[in-house]
């Protein structure tokens, strides 16, 4: 009968495999239609036919082996409530009537439906993937998925071009002529400098009032680079039909020229901004001398210069110009700007000669763009007939990449389900999955539109590819946002676990030295049971060593903390010193007060966890940090830790003084260990101004 279980379990295995050759023959071969019809019956047949011998089977088994019998009926009752063999039925006809998308659709649940029944009938769990794995695996796809949706908007763009192909020759022309001009400007701002080296700061200080005019019409020219880099804007978002308002009827945009106040031939005037405020060319507003930043590195589209944004959102949010691929010269362009605003300051300075070196770097950096964008337009123009027949089959190939990471998520293994779930609560496909195959979908479409010469509605479509590409990705990140929040929940939880573990035993440790050195200064001396408590007291202090260095490990291995680590290892040295005093049997009040700045420290760590976890509570799980992918979210906000690190500059105050008064009393003969304790204090004070220090610093990064 095992034997009859093995030949069922195999003929599933291989109906699975049956079933799936059909969806990858049915996109391969458009001329074996209805025979894949036909073939598709004949797994439906098998289908009936095994659910037949389920029951049959079963029955046969039910005396001798009823648990296996039982098991024969669940894969039976399952396999009729998914509905398989008339699903199968269906993707039958769907393929008999060329529906290939919904059959291909239809058969990835069945298949799913009979790899449920292979892990019943076996007995294996599905795979699953751990809180770890799932991040890592989720980070990867999100890499892909941005690689996938940059390539998109490189296809886009191009299409743009080739379906208008003279406009965009034209613009391009347009945006060679101020390029020449503005180097032609910067080729004079550089012999005035020469000119005027001489002359003083203040006539320094007017070259660099030139020097920041051009650099605003460097940074003008990139940004409407930007904004003719956005094809189509008002594309369909999300599969809408209808064009939105401020395109024209044919889904191009209009003849290129932004609505945001540039002038009607394109030039910016008089070397002002794009506002059109004569302030705005005033130093005073930018100047180096007048409250620049002096750090020599370009502004990065701040309104408190009045520069350009430079197409970059401040907000963190997605926009086409912020992913957006850059047009040839575009980068030249901002290494231009970069260039002449160095210059600016120092001429500002009157550091002349690094202000020459900059203003040259500056204008190779513009004639490097200008050779670009000459080499673009030449391209351009050369563009053969059958340009969008070659961009259809770029296209296709696009859409193959999609396809292979969706099919990716399909076999990837599912999050682990937290205990006490049920079998079927988690979630059927991965995060972006779904929204990835949309975004295959509409660049197949894509794809067939240029192949039928219809560019404006490939565009259409290949715009709802990168929305799409977009909401995956959104989606992803969103996932990862609540494991990393997840994730740093545990982490707290671990980590206070441990600290009263170490609190608890602490507590009874110094209760009973206590109680231990009273006995000695009632009686003169301890009995034989009271030193091998003190003994085993010493031992307990090594274990909450051990304890602490748990707490460690998982410190240095979250990695984000600067404070708790270095107060975990302190509070280990204490814990050994504690060791070392019960082991000599000294019990005195430098041992207890050894011992109760072990158990304040850790209550302090306590309190600072708590208010870590309480204000992760308040702040709806503590997110914030993921959504856009800002990396991960730190296990102790800054204020925790700059807590901790106040109370344990008061505790070393504390101590210092308490040691002072033993050192004068010392009645233990405790001189050494005084000295001793003098120069950790020390050596404490300079960690804690380190550790202040560092947290400072990487705040300001």
């Amino acid at each position: 009968m095992e034997t009859s279980k093995r030949i069922l379990t195999l003929l599933f295995a291989s109906l699975l495999i049956a079933v799936s050759v059909v969806p990858l023959t049915a996109q391969d071969d458009t001329d074996k239609r209805s025979e894949l019809g036909v073939r598709q019956r004949l797994v439906q047949k098998k289908m009936l036919e095994l659910e037949t011998k389920l029951t049959v089977i079963a029955e046969k088994l039910r005396e001798k082996e009823p648990k296996r019998a039982e098991l024969l009926v669940a894969a039976y009752q399952q396999s009729k409530e998914k509905l398989i063999s008339k699903k199968m039925a269906e993707v039958g006809r769907l393929l008999d009537d060329d529906k290939l998308q919904e059959a291909d659709g239809l058969l990835d649940e069945v298949i799913n439906n009979i790899e449920s029944l292979v892990r019943l009938l076996t007995q294996k769990k599905p795979m699953e993937a751990t809180k770890q794995e799932e991040q890592e695996q989720l980070q990867r796809w999100k890499d892909e998925f941005q690689k996938v949706l940059r390539e998109q908007q490189v296809k886009r763009t191009e299409l743009e071009k080739i379906a208008n192909k003279e406009k965009a020759v034209d613009e391009l022309k347009g945006q060679i002529k101020k390029l020449k001009g503005l180097i032609q400007e910067q080729k004079e701002v550089i012999e005035d400098t020469k000119d005027k080296g001489k002359a003083g700061i203040r006539a320094l200080d007017k070259v660099a009032d030139k020097q920041f005019e051009v650099r605003k019409k460097t940074e003008e020219l990139k940004k409407e680079m930007s904004r003719l880099n956005k094809p189509n804007d008002g594309l369909p978002k999300q599969g809408e039909g209808e064009p939105v308002d401020g395109e024209s009827g044919d889904g191009e945009p209009n003849d290129g020229k932004p609505s945001d106040g540039k002038p009607s031939d394109g030039k910016p005037s008089d070397g002002k901004p794009s506002d059109g405020k004569p302030s705005d060319g005033k130093p005073s507003d930018g100047k180096p001398s007048d409250g620049k930043p002096s750090d020599g590195k370009p502004s990065d589209g701040k309104p408190s210069d009045g520069k350009p944004s430079d197409g970059k959102p401040s907000d963190g949010k997605p926009s086409d110009q912020q992913n957006q691929p850059p047009q040839p010269g575009q980068e030249s362009l901002e290494k231009a700007a970069q260039a002449q605003e160095q210059a600016e300051e120092k001429l500002g300075s009157g550091k002349l000669e690094v202000a020459k070196r900059k203003q040259e770097d500056a204008l190779d950096a513009l004639k490097k763009a200008l050779g670009e964008m000459e080499k673009e337009k030449r391209r351009i123009e050369s563009l053969p007939p059958e340009a969008l027949q070659q961009m259809a089959e770029k296209q296709r190939r696009t859409r193959d990449k999609a396809m292979d990471l969706v099919k990716e998520m399909k076999a990837a293994p599912k999050p682990k389900k937290e205990d006490g779930a049920q079998a079927d609560s988690a979630p059927s496909q991965q995060p972006g999955q779904e929204k990835m195959g949309e975004a295959s979908d509409a660049m197949k479409e894509a794809s067939d539109e240029m192949q039928e010469n219809d560019p404006e509605n490939a565009q259409k479509q290949q715009k709802i590819a990168e929305n799409k590409i977009e909401e995956a990705i959104e989606e992803i990140e969103d996932r990862l946002a609540q494991l990393r929040d997840e994730t740093r929940e545990e982490k707290l939880a671990r980590l206070e676990g441990r600290f009263k573990q170490m609190l608890e035993r602490q507590t009874v440790t110094n209760v009973m030295t206590i109680e231990l050195d009273d006995k000695r200064t009632n009686l003169g001396k301890l009995r034989r049971r009271d030193q091998l408590l003190m003994l085993q007291l010493s031992n307990d202090e090594i274990e909450i060593s051990e304890l602490g260095q748990q707490a460690y490990d998982l410190l240095l291995e979250d990695g984000t903390s600067i404070v708790f680590p270095e107060i975990v290892q302190d509070l280990r040295t204490d814990l050994k010193t504690a060791a070392d005093l019960l082991q000599d049997e000294k019990t005195g009040q430098y041992t207890q007060l050894v011992q109760k700045e072990i158990e304040t420290t850790i209550e302090d760590l306590l309190d600072a966890l708590k208010e870590a976890q309480q204000k992760n509570d308040d702040n709806g799980g503590g997110g914030g940090g993921g959504g856009g992918g800002g990396g991960d979210q730190p296990l102790l906000k800054k204020s925790a830790e700059l807590k901790v690190l106040r109370i344990q500059q008061l505790r070393l105050n504390r101590r210092t003084k308490k040691v002072d008064e033993l050192r004068q009393r010392d009645p233990e003969g405790l001189e050494p260990l005084l000295d001793k304790e003098a120069l950790e204090a020390a050596q404490l004070q300079e960690k804690l101004l380190e550790m202040t220090e560092t947290i400072m610093e990487k705040e300001n990064q």
